[in-house]
């Protein structure tokens, strides 16, 4: 109990850092405290208008992204570069794209996948398996 208790001490202790503690204005703080060095960025998906869109995080604020969606066997469908802002209760840059392609695809099962590229960072978000409504698609 002891050791719980001065844990929360130490915590609460002037000083120390925290995202909260960090100067206004210092995005890259921010950013590292939240969105660690083996924090990799991220992408999902959602459907809206009858389009896909992507959106994500853990990117560096105010740079370049590249987004972009191909299908499974390489073929490219989408690529776009766009820059990461700042959102209110996300880490890091965020981003949010139109791809324009067509969703939901009826019939597909993931047969393509999004990723992100961080230009400042050099890092690519994992896959992010995406339906690509393909030209014959109805």
């Amino acid at each position: 109990m002891a050791t719980v208790m001065a844990a929360a001490i130490s915590l609460s202790a002037p000083g120390v850092a925290s995202a909260h503690a960090t100067p206004e204005g210092d995005h890259a703080a921010i950013s590292v405290v939240h969105c660690a060095a083996d924090k990799l960025p991220w992408l999902s998906s959602y459907t809206f208008d009858g389009r896909l869109k992507l959106e994500g995080g853990c990117y560096t604020i105010n740079g370049q992204v590249r987004v972009i969606v191909r299908l499974n066997n390489g073929a490219w469908y989408f690529n776009r570069w766009v820059t990461a802002r700042e959102h209110p209760s996300l880490a890091g840059g965020w981003i949010n794209v139109n791809t324009g392609l067509r969703a939901p695809c009826t019939g597909h099962a993931n047969n393509g996948y999004a990723r992100a590229y961080d230009s400042t960072t050099n890092r690519w978000s994992p896959r992010f398996p995406v339906p690509v409504c393909t030209l014959y698609d109805d």
